[in-house]
């Protein structure tokens, strides 16, 4: 499949280019920018000369630069001669002057300038520029640039993307191959979360015990197989850790590029790999062991025990001299409070201190570590779940449980990074079918970029979101050319939706751009998600396609057979199917038509009908209802908001009798059943009456499903909780096939 060969144009500058053609390879947009009447800038191969004005290019930007230049032309011979390339610092207009990061880059007359008060500005726009050279020189042996201005700056200060390196171990080579890819994105903070209830990957000389034992578990776990890594020791542990100096070269690294990298330390949940080592800081002494698998477990530091705190002051001590950051992550995150509510020293805590309860408790934990990171001229962030018990005085508040918490942490006046789970949580498939392993979840590139920080913010409060950030949680991901899949191009949507004047956003025109950025991924051999697939909306009536490659026309199929060339299209303004009007269970499957004229991948959606009111014994975590459980729609879910218990029940009560061949229901992450989150001890069971239950089918692997005799009438199915979980419970959809 040629999928590429139409990309290579739309990367040569062509002199006397408009604004609209300069803009065609950028990615993120600029707030600006403008053709002038100066003359193009015409490069040969020989060295450059370069200038730089009132000091304002150090040695560390200037060894970059001839870096990513080297890397981008592939070769040490540069096409830089024939202009001057100046840095020139101060002040080159106001709204350019007064922001992090601003610049302006001009190109004409013999010069390529680029003007910053600021170092990160000057880094950006050598960003910029390497996006607007073509990697080739022309048949002339030339490099020629079009005279424009570009002036720019990030709308966010915050612009984030978490890497989970404990629940499955990358190599810090990657790590760095990652960071350049950040980087080109303007992406400037790598959120590194280093432990967890699956293992401590960063060394800490005084218990040099945590990576010794802590590191490694005794399978790569999550249901995975071992030849899905090679990260194993001698003896077939599955694992690694990060040395200090390997740590201290990763933070150089990145920052060389314009990135800062927060380290996160889970407290006071999460905190199994820790436990396993020392024992002795848990509630009940243990014995632990590394986890093998995701969820919440209820053992966790306890907070009732002095030594807990000593043995994290040490940790911090060494964690704070390897990263400069100004911030540190402490988690926060999913703490039950079960072993605090049976533990003497949490109890006798909670009375010294004059707490309510165990919410008040886990808001000491986090108010004392905060008091210890700020004297070391640190400050705290934490997940969402540091609102609870009331919040730390100086804490930052990562809210990923939609907005919610994040609106509420900024009307309390703290500063709040938006990571909502709807639109970044990097871990979800990118579409319904035909995707590698995730965590379970939908969240395709166009709803990444509808991702707005300040949406529901009141206006007063706007300026205390500092912006958002993508999260790449690792547990079905355990290798790393998966994790790139997983990251691109949906990090090109975030950072342009971060960086980019909200005015300035376009779907269509970012689209129209990514043509450019896909070449640029397969440069640098990034193994991003290649836009050959198509996504299936359900609509009232029949279904919507919306294909990866813009406008691209669609063959599809209403029978479930594979739809081929000469198969029904859809075509740009006309993407929406009717479903025949009393049809169930209609399996659609699509296919993109892509510019070459072979087929994309294949993608379907089963219809399954009819829908249900649902009651449940359970909450729910934000606006994933009960209701969700009976749309129609295995995308949607719905997710409880605690851990079930046996005798707990989710019921899909429907209006009138039904008749099927064959029930099923659901649960877990992944789209199919499985993942994190699904229902490991539990039945199906059908009721005539919606009164007296009868069995039907135990759940495996997350899933129950029963053929039905012919004849059969219901009025209801149930999900019934029948053993101990150690997870949340997310249910899908009750399913019938007439």
């Amino acid at each position: 499949m040629k999928l590429f060969s139409f990309l290579a144009a739309l990367l040569l500058p062509v002199v006397g280019a408009n604004a609209s053609s300069l803009e065609s390879v950028l990615v993120p947009l600029p707030v600006s920018v403008e053709e002038t009447s100066a003359a193009p800038v015409v490069l040969k191969v020989g060295p450059p000369v370069i200038e730089s004005w009132d000091e304002s290019l150090d040695i560390q930007t200037a060894s970059y630069f001839f870096t990513a230049m080297k890397k981008h032309f592939g070769s040490d011979e540069l096409p830089l001669a024939g202009a001057k390339i100046i840095f020139k610092g101060g002040f080159y207009g106001d709204d350019v002057y007064g922001r992090t990061g601003g610049y302006w880059l001009t190109i004409g007359d013999g010069e390529i300038r680029i003007t910053s008060r600021t170092h990160s500005g000057q880094f950006y726009a050598i960003q910029t520029l390497l996006q607007l050279l073509p990697r080739t020189p022309d048949a002339n042996g030339e490099i020629v640039l079009p005279p424009c201005k570009i002036r720019d700056y990030p709308r966010f200060s915050w612009r984030g993307f978490m890497l989970d390196s404990v629940r499955h171990y990358q190599s810090p080579e990657w790590i760095k191959k990652l960071i350049d890819v950040l980087a080109s994105q303007k992406i400037n903070v790598l959120h590194w979360h280093l432990t967890d209830d699956q293992g401590w990957r960063i060394e800490i000389k005084k218990y040099p015990q945590l990576t010794a034992k802590g590191a490694w578990r005794s399978h790569i776990g999550f249901g995975l197989k071992p030849e899905q890594s090679s990260y194993y020791d001698a003896d077939g542990n599955y694992g690694g850790f990060y040395t200090q100096e390997q740590i201290r070269e990763i933070v150089r690294y990145a920052a060389m590029r314009g990135i800062t990298i927060v380290p996160e330390i889970e407290l006071p949940g999460h905190a199994l790999a820790a436990l396993a080592v020392f024992p002795q800081l848990g509630c009940t002494g243990g014995p632990y062991e590394v986890g093998l698998k995701g969820g919440v477990f209820d053992d966790v530091y306890c907070a009732g025990n002095e030594a807990v705190y000593a043995f994290l002051e040490d940790v911090f001590e060494e964690v704070v001299a390897l990263f400069p950051s100004k911030f540190v992550h402490v988690g926060g995150d999913e703490c039950p409070k079960l072993r605090w509510r049976n533990c003497p020293k949490c109890q006798a805590k909670i009375r010294s201190e004059n707490l309510k309860n165990e919410h008040g408790l886990q808001s000491y934990v986090i108010r004392r570590m905060e008091k210890f990171l700020a004297g070391k001229g640190k400050r705290l962030i934490g997940w969402d779940e540091i609102l609870e018990g009331g919040l730390a005085p100086n804490a930052t508040v990562m809210s990923w449980r939609g907005a919610t918490g994040g609106i509420a942490a900024a009307k309390l006046n703290h500063d709040v990074v938006m990571t909502p789970n709807s639109h970044c949580y990097f871990d979800y498939s990118q579409a319904r079918t035909g995707e590698p392993n995730g965590i379970g979840g939908f969240i395709p590139l166009d709803r990444v970029y509808k991702f707005n920080p300040t949406e529901g913010v009141p206006t007063e409060f706007a300026g205390r979101i500092l912006g958002g950030q993508a999260n790449l949680w690792t547990e079905y991901i355990p290798d790393e050319k998966h994790a790139e899949y997983m990251i691109a191009p949906r990090i090109s949507a975030l950072a342009e939706v971060l960086w980019t004047p909200k005015e300035r956003l376009s779907w269509d025109n970012f689209q129209d751009r990514m043509d450019a950025q896909y070449a640029r991924y397969e440069a640098a051999g990034f193994n991003y998600r290649k836009p050959d697939g198509v996504l299936i909306r359900a609509v009232s009536g029949g279904v919507s396609f919306s294909p990866d490659l813009k406008d691209a026309p669609i063959v599809y199929t209403l029978d479930g057979s594979e739809p081929v060339a000469d198969s029904p299209r859809a075509t740009a303004g006309n993407y929406i199917v009717k479903i025949p009007e009393g049809a169930t269970n209609v399996r659609v499957r699509a296919r993109a038509v892509l510019r070459d004229g072979s087929l994309g991948r294949l993608n379907e959606r089963v219809m399954n009908l009819p829908k249900a009111k649902v009651i449940s014994t359970l909450g729910s975590v934000e606006a994933n209802f009960p209701e969700r459980a009976a749309d129609g729609s295995r995308t949607s879910i719905y997710w409880g908001d605690r851990v079930p218990h046996p005798g707990d029940t989710v019921s899909a009560i429907f209006d009138k009798l039904q008749h099927a061949k064959r029930v099923r229901c659901i649960t877990g992450k992944n789209e199919n059943g499985g993942g994190g989150d699904r229902l490991v001890h539990g039945v199906l069971e059908m009721s005539e009456d919606g009164t007296v239950w009868r069995e039907l089918a135990a759940f495996e692997d997350g899933i129950a499903e029963a053929t039905l005799p012919e004849g059969t009438r219901f009025k209801a199915l149930r999900l019934r909780v029948t053993g101990r979980q150690d997870e949340w419970l997310v249910v899908r959809e009750f399913e019938c096939e007439r």
